[in-house]
């Protein structure tokens, strides 16, 4: 018996880490994400005002710019576009992103298929991007005339 329990007592902690672990890459945690579970990002501006009106089922419009989300990656990790040009950003992988800009959380939480629309800065000049739960994602958002 004293055996049994302390297997049990070993493994609490791993079985723990792995439920953790699984949400920040896209499990089923409908409450923990500052999205709420199913409500997705809303579109955040430059200068941090929200407008609301991205939703998951967003399509990008043709030829605007956009960065995929996938295979644990930016794509493409370069870009560059006109000062205020509005930037559409995919998360096309199960795994949970966020778009986070020079520092700052800019879309929330995103889960597969949403699409979170933000509108590049006004001054020219390299921006890096980053997820919040991937560190390896990284990418560069040149803004210029």
């Amino acid at each position: 018996m004293a055996k049994k329990n302390w297997l049990a007592l070993a493994l609490t902690p791993v079985v723990a880490l792995g439920l953790v672990a699984g949400m920040a890459c896209g499990g089923d945690d409908d409450d923990d994400d500052t999205n709420g579970g199913t409500t997705p990002p809303i579109e955040t501006q430059a200068n941090g005002d929200t407008n609301g009106d991205t939703n998951g089922d967003s399509e990008i419009p043709a030829g605007a710019p956009e960065v995929d989300q996938d295979n644990l990656k930016f794509i493409p990790t370069e870009l560059t576009v006109k000062p205020g040009e509005k930037v559409y950003f995919k998360n096309s992988e199960t795994a949970l992103h966020t778009v986070t800009i020079e520092g700052e959380n800019v879309s929330g939480n995103m889960r597969k298929g949403e699409v979170f629309a933000w509108d590049a800065p006004t001054e020219p000049g390299d921006y890096k991007i980053t997820c919040d739960y991937h560190p390896q994602m990284k990418a560069t958002l040149t803004v210029a005339e």
